[in-house]
């Protein structure tokens, strides 16, 4: 049997972390760490899958801890690391900056930002020595402000764009690669939708976004299937690449 490949996985209960868990269990020779906040998930993937191919954490990713501990059972258990998916986020508060509260943008760049950080503080030395990758799950809404209320969201994704360019710089023997999504079929894009955040657009601002998301949702498959084939085996050509999941240089990964 060819050397076991172990990837981390963040967000692995449900939707586009699901479908990366679904494509790295095809590959005999991977072996995952599993982190969420949500356990019962986890639990079914580690009974039905056994010990030797899926552990987890439980734990909000938020906090270093949950971080730590993520690096050191993929280390206990299997004595190396080869790649992260760093698939973990939130979207809320989707809310306009008057009358924003600080706790909530503490809370989504905690998420979505600094638990990238921590995990990644950890971790480097293990991918060092695996000369491994990182794929990074990030959002066009990063690039450019194109909904009001979205601030939030789209500055933590904004950061992230940045981090996989600063690991690019600073780590030469580590691939880093962000990956943009799309809009996902997801309960959360659902609730969106549905205007579980009417309270920060307007009701022409949410036809607006219905009329633009609605023509391109994707399955979460579509781009689960290329994180998890990009953790497995990004190719040197694309470190500190940030593309969307179709683009074409992601042709063999789909």
């Amino acid at each position: 049997m060819k050397e076991c490949r172990v990837i981390i996985v963040t967000g692995a209960a449900a939707g586009i972390g699901s479908a990366i868990v679904d494509t790295l269990l095809a590959s005999p020779t991977s072996r995952l760490l599993l982190v969420d906040i949500n356990e019962e998930p986890l639990k079914t993937r580690h009974a039905s899958s056994g010990s030797d191919r899926v552990q987890y954490v439980v734990g909000d990713v938020s906090e270093p801890e949950t971080n730590n501990r993520a690096v050191e059972a993929a280390i206990g258990k299997w004595g190396r690391l080869d790649a992260l998916a760093l698939n973990a986020g939130v979207l809320a508060p989707v809310h306009r900056l008057e009358g924003s509260n600080a706790a909530d943008w503490t809370r989504i760049f905690g998420i979505n930002v600094v638990s990238q950080v921590a995990m990644l503080s950890v971790a480097i030395p293990y991918l060092r020595q695996s000369k491994g990758r990182v794929i990074v799950t990030s959002s066009n809404a990063g690039l450019k402000p194109s909904f009001a209320a979205w601030g939030a969201y789209g500055a933590t994704k904004a950061a992230l764009n940045y981090l996989v360019k600063v690991l690019t710089l600073e780590e030469p023997d580590i691939i880093a690669v962000g990956l943009f999504p799309g809009v996902v079929d997801t309960p959360l894009v659902h609730h969106i939708l549905g205007g579980k955040y009417s309270a920060g657009m307007t009701e022409d601002e949410l036809v607006a976004y219905k009329d633009w998301a609605l023509p391109r949702l994707v399955k979460p498959t579509q781009p689960g299937s290329v994180i998890g084939k990009l953790a497995l085996k990004a190719d040197e050509k694309l470190r500190g690449k940030i593309l969307y999941w179709d683009d074409e240089k992601f042709a063999e990964y789909r």
